[in-house]
Formats: structure tokens, sequence, C-alpha cells
């Protein structure tokens, strides 16, 4: 939430700016309405599922998606002349070696340390790292097997989301070298600065991300074809030699696997699984899908009975956006992408034009934007439409300057913001990080002040990353999807920004200021009080209950503490049963399951509590034996339903109700979990052999 927030006060601030001038310029035409149409019915599906699924997951969607929206439409404002444009793609092919030293650097550094550290003591390795996992649940193996490893994964959690922010970087450098007249220094720079990041590339071992680099390397050599700024045949024999030799001195290093391939089928075959299942789910939910947030718990009910895992996205943007959004959601994106392609295209016939009748586009003046009216923007409303109206915060001369310095800040500031993350990355991140960055940049100077992006480039970029994201989640993570939005910006620069009356301004001021303070009281502070009473509680177990219930009070939309408070205090009544302990464990079991009322794990741990409670009561012999089992079997059931696939639910349900004397239940349920035992091939996901017996004896009885 802190990046939205901080895109928040920069609109704060520009319109501040905007609205003492006599007249109000914006870059903004109906593919802008599209995006923002996308935006506000994926803000209307995430307020649906605040009412029908888990309400803080949705709310923290809702502003990233927010923030995504206003990433591309500052981007437009912002980015006046082509050398501001290459500045800011300069700054962002920096980030990208940063990312990538640093991603090396892990691997054979940090990653080691860590994996010592937590075979050593893992609880305590555990709760350094902010995370708690009892030590048999698939949460904890899951950790251990991300722990295990190699591939970098630099700040992202997943090596994956890794690839898909390197790949249309890297890219983006090959076609900012080709496209441009460059003296041997200035290619040799731009050279290095691609090593770095197609070593960690390729160290990744992403199928999608090799896929999609290499469909963008295609794309920049064929339109390389139609340029008008000629480049010899060496440069591109240099890159693709260098390509190779680096791809064959990490094979020979042992990096890539020889069942390559064989691992790129498989993960093929789980995908299409995904897919299936989230095709079934938009039947459902066409028109306003399962709510932003909530796919994983929605994806439990569709998942198949071979799939593998309990996925957070279907690993498709299309259909993320689909299921969690609906239907006009989809069909939103499309026409964001359709209009842009048709922008570019357009461009890149004036362009070659223009270039056929002599000019140069490298001669055009960089200091203003491009004067060439454009069917996607709004009319001129003032009354001498030829004059160009500059951006409220575009000064006098080209800023290309405080692009970089600002790239330089971003950097200093990641350090704080990365601290009230999950996982901070440290002080390596940036020590390591930035001083590269400002290498690379250094090293494209001249290509910033002199060179050509060309208009095709970016529109390359964003298939690139498509292409990637065709089989990989992040449509909706700012450190993948923040990549997509700006480059949509950077292939639209040069667009002329049209007059508005001041009006314009101080209405745009009144709803930046609303989001603001919406998005500060409905997510950022009740999450980041709610995240550091959490934090407390693992840290000072003599007063953990205390610490929850502030959780809970300063995030009233978060399961989490009621879940942990739940377990303390049905451990507590176990102890030492009570009445009133046990009403305490209901009240908080019950406040949990309100708001995550579609996770399958939630029912599940329900039914677990109340089963063991019926046994220690004393099995109906006691007051209150029957009422238990009556709740055990009801949370199983309501877990069963979210997730029928899955041998362990059914099979937990079949012995609560032969517990509570339902023998043709359990008859049924016993049944469906010994065939889904034999149908998955997962051993995950199978039944332990000590269960599996139990209910094959059960079975033998009840004939």
């Amino acid at each position: 939430m802190t990046i939205v927030m901080l895109w928040l006060a920069l609109a704060v601030f520009w319109l501040l700016g905007a609205v003492g001038r006599p007249e109000f310029s914006l870059r903004f035409g109906w593919l802008d309405a599209a995006v923002l149409f996308l935006v506000g019915w994926h803000t209307v599906a995430a307020l649906w599922a605040t009412q029908h699924g888990s309400p803080r997951p949705a709310v923290n969607m809702l502003w990233e998606w927010v923030g995504l929206g206003l990433c591309y439409l500052l981007a437009r404002q912002f980015i006046a002349t082509a050398r501001e444009a290459r500045a800011v793609a300069a700054v962002m092919v920096a980030l990208a070696v940063a990312l990538s030293a640093y991603g090396l650097y892990r691997c054979a550094y940090e990653m080691p340390q860590t994996r010592a550290k937590y075979q050593a003591d893992p609880d305590r390795a555990l709760r350094d790292a902010g995370y708690w996992f009892p030590p048999d649940s698939p949460e904890r193996q899951l950790f251990v097997n991300r722990l295990n490893n190699v591939e970098p994964s630099a700040t992202f959690v997943l090596t994956n989301s890794l690839a898909a922010f390197l790949a249309p970087w890297l890219v983006m450098l090959v076609g900012m070298g080709l496209g441009s007249r460059l003296i041997r220094r200035q290619r040799l720079g731009m050279l290095l600065c691609l090593i770095p990041i197609a070593v960690c590339l390729l160290m990744t071992k992403s199928r999608s991300g090799y896929i999609a680099a290499g469909v963008g390397l295609a794309l920049v050599w064929l339109w390389r074809r139609e340029r008008t700024v000629r480049v010899g045949w060496k440069t591109p024999t240099v890159i693709l030699t260098v390509a190779a030799v680096l791809m064959v001195a990490v094979i020979a290093g042992g990096r890539l696997h020889g069942d390559l391939l064989g691992r790129a089928a498989k993960s093929l075959g789980y995908r299409l699984q995904y897919w299936q299942s989230s095709l079934h789910m938009i039947a459902d939910h066409p028109l306003i899908g399962c709510g932003p947030g909530n796919f994983q718990s929605a994806y439990t009910r569709y998942k198949l009975p071979e799939a593998s895992e309990e996925v957070a996205d279907p690993h498709n943007f299309l259909l993320e956006i689909w299921t969690t959004a609906g239907t006009p959601a989809a069909l939103a994106f499309l026409a964001v992408l359709a209009g842009f392609a048709a922008v570019v295209a357009r461009g890149q016939r004036n362009e070659i034009k223009a270039e056929g009748g002599g000019r140069r586009a490298e001669e055009a003046p960089d200091t203003e934007p491009s004067a060439q009216h454009s069917a996607f923007n709004i009319q001129h409303s003032s009354s001498n439409p030829q004059s160009p109206i500059p951006s409220p915060f575009a000064p006098a001369r080209d800023a290309w300057w405080h692009v970089l310095l600002g790239g330089g800040c971003g950097f200093l500031v990641s350090l704080p913001m990365g601290m009230l993350s999950a996982a901070a990355p440290g002080w390596a991140a940036v020590v390591l990080g930035l001083p590269l960055a400002a290498v690379a940049v250094a090293l494209m100077l001249g290509w910033i002040e002199s060179g050509r992006m060309p208009r095709w480039l970016p529109a390359v970029g964003v298939v690139v990353l498509l292409v990637d994201l065709l089989a990989t989640g992040g449509i909706g993570f700012p450190g993948v999807a923040g990549t997509l939005w700006l480059l949509l910006a950077l292939g639209l620069q040069g667009e002329q920004p049209r007059a508005l009356p001041v009006a314009g301004a101080w209405a745009a001021l009144l709803v930046a200021l609303a989001l603001a303070v919406a998005c500060y009281g409905t997510a950022y502070s009740p999450v980041l009080g709610c995240q550091g009473q959490l934090w407390l509680a693992e840290r000072e177990p003599a007063r953990a209950v205390e610490h929850l219930e502030a959780a809970a009070a300063a995030d009233p939309w978060a399961a989490e503490p009621w879940r942990q408070l739940a377990a303390l205090w049905f451990e507590d009544w176990w102890r030492q049963p009570s009445e009133d302990g046990f009403r305490r464990f209901e009240r908080a079991e019950a406040k949990s399951l309100e708001l995550a009322p579609n996770s399958a794990p939630a029912w599940l741990a329900a039914g677990d509590w109340y089963y063991r409670a019926f046994f220690k009561i004393g099995r109906g012999r006691a007051k209150g034996a029957g009422q238990a089992m009556d709740k055990a079997v009801a949370a199983y059931r309501l877990a069963v339903q979210r997730y029928p696939n899955i041998a362990v639910f059914r099979a937990k349900l079949a012995e609560a109700c032969r517990a509570a004397g339902d023998r043709p239940g359990f008859r049924g349920e016993a049944e469906a979990a010994l065939r889904l035992d034999e149908v998955t091939p997962h051993t995950d996901k199978k039944l332990s052999a000590e269960m599996r017996a139990r209910l094959v004896r059960g079975l033998r009885k009840s004939r």
C-alpha cells in the first residue's frame, strides 16, 4: 500500500500545481478512458467481493489496481519529450541491471547462508523471517521448497516474476542499441548492461521468460528491417554471439538441467489444468468474477482431482482479469491493447513516411512533444488549438536529468519502504544495486542524449511481457505489471496535451484527495497496524492475546488475527476446559470464518477443532459433546463443498460422519476419498497410510 499512497500523493501534488494556472493541460483520450473503465470495473468487483468473499484481500487488490492506473495516467502526463522517454527507459534498464546483480549475489552468497541457518534451527529461522508454519504443514513444505530453490529471485518472491520483469527490458535494451546510430564506445556500454540481465534471465530457468525474450528479439530483428537508421551486420552478430557464449557457459556450469524440456511439458500440463478450472469459474461468475484477491479461495471449488496445487492465480493474464473481475474487465483490457496497437501502428507509418521524405527521426527536436493530432486525444478547448500547451509541471527545457535523479532517489527510498514488507531485502540490494545502476545509466548517457527509441520498441516490450504472462501470474502485481503500464505510456509518448478549463483540475484534485483519504483509511493504516501487532504477537508469546486483539481492532477486515486467537483460545480450553473458554474460542472462530467464508482450509481447521473437542468432552457422555460433533460435521461439509476434489477433506468428513453415527454418510465420503486418493499423482495430496487403512476397515465393517 505504500507505493499506492505515493502515487496518490504524486497525483495530489501535480494537481495542486495545476489549479493555479489559467488552463489545465492533460493528455487523455478514449484509450485512457478504457483504462479508467478497467480500473473502475475492477473496483466494482472488489467491492462486491467484500460482501461475498474475503474483504481484506479484495480491498488490497482494489488499491493495487488504482495504483497501476495512476502509474499509467501520470506517466502519460509527465513524460513530455523523446529525451525524457529515453531517460525513463534507461532508468528501468539500470534497475534491471541492479536486480540481476542482486539476484546473482543472492544465489552465490545469501541463499546458502539462509539454508544453513534454517537447517541449524528451522523454527527460529522461520520466526526471524517473520513467518510461522507448523512443522508438518503444507505451508512450511512450500517455504522449504522455495528455500532450496537455486534459481535467482532478487527482491521478488518467485523466480518467474523476476524473469517476467527482466525479459522486456532485455529486449528493450537490444532494440535501443539497434535502433540508433551509436559510436563503438556507446554500443559497448549497452552490451555491458546486457550481460548481467541475460545471465540472470538464463539462470531463472523460466521457460516463459525464455520464450517471451525470444519472441521479442525476433520482433526487433523483423522490425529493424523497416528502420531508416542503417545498422551493419556486425552489431547483431556480436550480440547474438555473446548471448550464445553466455548460454553455453551457463549450461557448462550445470545451471540448466538436461530435463528442461520434460519439466516444461509438465509445467504446461499443470497450467492447462489451471486454465480449465478457470474457465468453469468464469462460466459461473461471468459478470463480476470471483472478486479480486479471492481467486485462490474460489479456485479450490473448481480444482481438478489430478491438479497439483492451490494456485493464487490462473497463470494467465487474461484469465486472471476475467476470473477476478468479470467479462467487462477482460473486454476493457483487450480494448486497451487493441487501441494501443492502433496508435503505435499509425505512428510508425507516419515516422516511415516522414523519414522517407528526407527527415531523420533523430533530427527531430527532443524538447517539444509532437504536434501530430491523435484520434485518441480529446479536442482542444482553447481558442488557439495550434499553440503547444505545456504540462503544469513541464519545465522550460527538457527535464531528462530530473528523471535520472528521480531514479536514484527511488533506490534510496526503496530501503525504508522495503522494511515495511514481510520479507525486506535489506541493505545489500541498495548497496550493490545503486552503484551498478549508476554505472549503467552512465554507460547509456550517449543514447539518452542523442539516441533514438522507435515508437514500436515499447510495443515490443508490451508483447514480451504479455507473452510471458500468458503462462505466469502477475498482472495485478506492481513489481511486474508496473512495467506493462509504463511501456504503454512510453509507446504513446509524443502526443500533444489538450487544454481544459481549470475547473477540471479542481475536480481531479478533489477526486485524488478523496482516493488518498480512502486508501489510507481502508488499506494503508489498518494493514500496517495489523501487521505490526501480528509481528509483536510472534515475538512476545506471553502477550500474544493482547497483541492479536489489537491487530483485530486495527484491521476489522483481516481474518488472520481472529484465526490465531481461535487457535490460542482453543489450546487454552484444551489445557483447562471451561465453558467461558470454549465460548471465547467459538466467537473468534466464527469471526475468522465470517471474514474468510470461502476458504476451504479455514473450514477444515474449524472441523478439526470441533472434532478434537468432541473427544475431549467425552464422546457424548458429557454435556455438549453432541453439539461439538454436529459442528464438526457441518464444518467439514462446508470445507468439502469449497474443495470437493481432495482426498484428505473427504476422509476427515467420513470419519466425523462415522463418529456421529451417520453410516451412509461415512460410506459415501470414504469411497470418494479413496477414489480421489487413487486419482491424484501428487504425494502431498494423498492420504496417509494410517488414514487410508482406517477408511478401508470402516468400509468393511459397514457392509
